[in-house]
């Protein structure tokens, strides 16, 4: 059984390489395709707070981030415990680079660590918001030629995983995309207004905005294509996907006010999205 709950994590990996939180309300622009919309507004310096990004926090189009998990199994509490370690502001990382990290080369280097069950690959991705205020606070680690740092810890209940993931045996561990995930931790990120955004919309009217993208399940995917997903995406029924220009700065940030928790989810393709409120 562990090695089955420990198998499901290829699929939910990059889900908690940044754990986000739930935006403040924003009035947003109808849903269009990125052919039609033109509209561009001005972003409102009072709606991003206090705290002015500087030239590091600016997401740089060209970086990608790689991504390590390593899990350790809490059978009192019948909890998984998963540590996130990213080269997020240490240094960019291309998927051939993350492709020549073995997972046994991995646990090895984090072994002085501390005791993990099992290390696995979360992969390449780019993150598609404007702005990225998220910390660093913890120490890096190098693993071959890259350099990890811990952004956080996520527990997920064995019992609530084997339902969302519907792990009847493991031909299923696919269905866990379109699923949310409750993430706590740490995070703070900015769409300007006038950006093209990409979202998912639920069956029961709830928004996802996409936050990074990945080349790993479909090569052939770019920032400039994103808006095309829906031709490629095989969505349940009642999901929609759409593309629009935002009318007004939108704001994910963890905070007291929401526990530091956020639902997010990812679509066939291994993108992912967070829940926030229009």
């Amino acid at each position: 059984m562990k090695s089955l709950f420990a198998s499901t994590l290829v699929f939910i990996s990059f889900m908690c390489s940044q754990v986000l939180a739930q935006p403040a309300p924003a009035n947003q622009q109808g849903p269009q395709s990125s052919a039609q919309a033109s509209q561009t507004a001005q972003q409102d310096p009072r709606s991003i707070g206090t705290q002015l990004p500087n030239s590091d926090s600016v997401v740089k189009i060209d970086n990608w981030e790689c991504s390590l998990f390593a899990t350790q199994y809490d059978w009192w509490s019948l909890q998984l415990i998963i540590t996130t370690l990213s080269t997020y502001r240490l240094q960019d990382c291309s998927p051939d680079r993350m492709n020549k990290i073995t997972v046994a080369s991995a646990a090895a280097q984090l072994k002085p660590v501390a005791t993990f069950d099992t290390v696995l690959k979360g992969g390449a991705h780019q993150n598609l918001m404007d702005i990225n205020l998220t910390p660093v606070t913890n120490e890096f680690y190098w693993i071959s030629d890259l350099k990890f740092s811990v952004l956080g810890e996520s527990r997920i209940n064995l019992l609530q995983l084997y339902q969302t993931t519907k792990l009847k045996n493991t031909k299923n561990l696919g269905n866990a995309s379109y699923v949310p995930f409750k993430i706590h931790g740490d995070s703070h990120y900015i769409w300007n207004a006038g950006t093209l955004v990409h979202r998912l919309v639920s069956p029961d009217g709830n928004t996802y905005i996409m936050y990074n993208y990945t080349r790993a399940v479909q090569p052939s995917l770019t920032r400039e294509n994103l808006s095309d997903l829906d031709q490629l995406l095989k969505m349940p029924d009642g999901w929609a996907f759409e593309n629009y220009f935002l009318d007004k700065t939108v704001v994910v940030r963890a905070g007291v006010e929401n526990d530091n928790s956020v639902d997010v989810i990812f679509d066939d393709l291994n993108n992912f999205y967070v829940l926030y409120e229009q």
